[in-house]
Formats: structure tokens, sequence, C-alpha cells
């Protein structure tokens, strides 16, 4: 538990939590005792304070905002416990395509999974039509009842599921505003913000969800085993060698997915055609037509048709610029340059970098980096940028 949180209802900060001695520390452990036996929780740990915080300037609409939720420190020890009595059961559970809150893997393995699909796709001459998959709030829209009784259905402990059913079942929430704060309601589905049984119970409620949906579907195969998904928590991307399968998967999906309270954002949903001679995908939602795209931002990096990374490194050049621009000031001559040099490496190049071990280089997209490092250089005062390229050079 990091310093200086903000506190819950119960307005106990965490560091006096750090701090108490063995008579405190066995108080709370009888604290705890009495809620895992009992089943009940202390009012103050299920309410909870929501603050907003405005996305833009002019924030005038809700969704002009986003929350942030304040939650009672040693309710967060509660649920911390039952994360780690649970966590190894729902594992179990997950696919290896889910790559979202999840130890060992990250943005990268899902971007990275993408790419080397495309690329041995189009090494074959196949091609490959994928739907990247936006649900409308999706965290918002859990079904607590179903919730639960995938819970049981996963051979979670009927103590834990007590639990954390009543946790939701009793939550409400008020909203501090500049003026004040609201009266407490209840709320009716969606998996608490800021609670770090969120993204585990989220992606156990998610798996289930396409596992069930797409049981039996598919026709793109990868060593002999059908590849249906790619997933990172609510990001889905959908994958099939034919117009028809593909529709036919969307379609069920969208059909469970009501089941389980989702819905599909056919504005923001994309398809793709991966192939050396790209056409338009004919794919619809409720007879509207999804856009065909030629490149996607996927979890932060560009995808194109062509299963190339050049645009992807142009883009992240000009948003590493950006930022260099931004942070001009830094990059003072008044500093010495081996901190100068420190700093471009954290700022700059963490931007220009990100993904890169995804990325397929062709000569071009070296030339392009190369480029970039030597305007790094430039633009911090490098005096002795000619020893550099010409170690460059021998190197090479």
């Amino acid at each position: 538990m990091r310093k200086g949180k903000a506190t819950g209802d119960d307005d106990v900060p965490g560091d006096v939590l750090k701090l108490l001695g063995e008579g405190g520390l066995k108080t709370l452990t009888k604290l705890m005792n009495t809620i895992y036996e009992s089943g009940e929780w202390p009012k103050d740990f299920t309410e909870v304070t929501m603050i907003a915080l405005k996305k833009k300037t002019k924030a005038t609409k809700c969704s002009d905002h986003r929350t942030i939720s304040l939650i009672a420190h040693t309710a967060k020890i509660i649920a911390k416990i039952l994360k780690r009595r649970i966590e190894r059961k729902i594992e179990d559970v997950l696919g290896e395509d889910q790559f979202g809150f999840r130890r060992g893997k990250g943005t990268r393995d899902a971007i990275g999974m993408m790419r080397i699909i495309a690329e041995r796709t189009l090494e074959i001459d196949e091609e490959l039509c994928v739907c990247f998959i936006d649900w409308q709030k999706a965290f918002d829209r859990v079904n607590w009842t179903k919730l639960m009784q995938i819970l049981k259905e996963t051979g979670i402990d009927w103590h834990e599921r007590r639990l954390i059913s009543k946790l939701y079942m009793d939550q409400k929430v008020r909203v501090r505003l500049d003026r004040g704060e609201t009266g407490s309601v209840q709320i009716g589905r969606g998996v608490r913000q800021g609670c770090c049984l969120s993204p585990i119970l989220f992606n156990l409620y998610s798996e289930c969800l396409t596992k069930e949906a797409l049981d039996g579907l598919g026709d793109f195969k990868v060593g002999g085993q059908i590849i249906q998904t790619v997933k990172y928590a609510d990001d889905l991307v959908l994958m099939a060698k034919e117009e028809t399968v593909l529709q036919g998967m969307i379609d069920r999906l969208i059909e469970i997915g009501r089941c389980y309270g989702m819905e599909m954002n056919v504005e923001k949903t994309k398809v793709m055609k991966i192939s050396r001679q790209p056409t338009p995908v004919t794919i619809k939602i409720d007879q509207k037509q999804l856009e065909n795209v030629k490149c996607f931002k996927y979890l932060g990096s560009l995808l194109t048709d062509d299963g190339r990374c050049t645009s992807e490194i142009k883009s992240r050049i000009a948003m590493a610029k950006a930022a260099f621009s931004k942070k001009k000031n830094l990059f003072t001559s008044k500093l010495d340059l081996n901190l100068r040099k420190k700093l471009v490496k954290c700022y700059i190049w963490s931007i220009a970098l990100y993904g890169a071990e995804t990325w397929t280089l062709r000569a071009v997209d070296q030339k392009h980096l190369e480029s970039f490092e030597m305007w790094c250089w430039r633009k911090d005062g490098e005096d002795q940028l000619d020893r550099l390229c010409e170690k460059r050079r021998s190197v090479n």
C-alpha cells in the first residue's frame, strides 16, 4: 500500500495501518475473521465516494468526466486477501489469448501476437478478416447475478462468493463535486471501480462470455489449433479466414453478449482484411455495415492491413518529437550533458520505442529510427555527433 493515499468513508489513513503494533494487528485480524465468518461487511467498507475528474477543459456532460473511487483501506486489505484466494482458480479458466490484468503478460504481448498472425498470413499468401470489437462501457455492464453464477461454476468457495456478493449487493456510492457531495445511491450492475478484485472478476466474466458465444466457431488455424480471438481485458479482436464465418461469430457474440448484459458499440467497432491485395469486408450489425479500415490503433499501436510496421514507427517518432517540444525546457545547456541524455532516454525514447519488441524492421524503418536518434542528439546539443556517426559506421 502506497503512502499518502486518500482515505475512504472510515477516514483511516493507510499509513496508520502500517504503523499498527502487535495489539493493533491482532484487533485488525479479529475484525477480518469476523467479516469472513459472518459474511457481513461494515457499512463504511461498502460505501464509496467517487470524485469526478474532467477529461477535457470544457467538460459539460457526464461522458466528459472519469471517476476515481475512494475505498476504505481496511476493505482494500480484505479484498486483496480474497483476490489471492480466488486468483489461482480463475487463472486456470482463462485462455492463453487473454493478456489483460495477468502476471507476466501485457499490451506488448497482445500487439506482438496480432503482428505475428498478420505476418504469417501474408507469408503464405492467405487472407484474414479481423474485427476489432468495442463494448459499450463494458466494466459498468457486468450482471451481478450472472457473475455469481460464474463464480460458483468456476469452483470458488462459498465463503468467498458470499463476501463478494454482499460487497456488491450492499454497496452505495456518492459523488463528490466542487459544490459538495450527492446523496448515497445503490448501483445495480458493473464491477467496482478501484477495487483489486474487479480486473480478475471481469476477466472471468468476459472469458465465459466469449467461450459460450464462440464454441465450435472459427476457421483460422495456427499449428492445427483454431485461433478465434486476441483479448486484452475488454479489448476483443475476432478473426476468421472467411467473411461469412466472421459474420456468424459476431452475430453469436452479440446474442450471447446481451444475455450477459453487454452491448456492442457499432460506431467504434471496425473491420479489416489482412491481405496482399485487401478488399472491403462486408460485415453488418443490426443492418448497419461496419466501417472498413486500413489501419487501426490497437492498445496504442498502429496495425495495418499490409502487416508492416512503417506507419507505426512514423507515428511513434512524430509523438516523440511532440513530447520533446513540450519538454524542451528540460534540455537546457545549463544541465550536464550526461543528465540531458538520461532525460531524453526517459521521456522521449520511452514514447518512440513503445511496442518496439513487436516490430519487424525493414531497411527504410531502420533509417527512420537512426534519423530520429540523430535528431534527438542535435536538439539536445550533442557536440560529439560526428564521433557517434563514425562509431556507428564502424559497427555496421
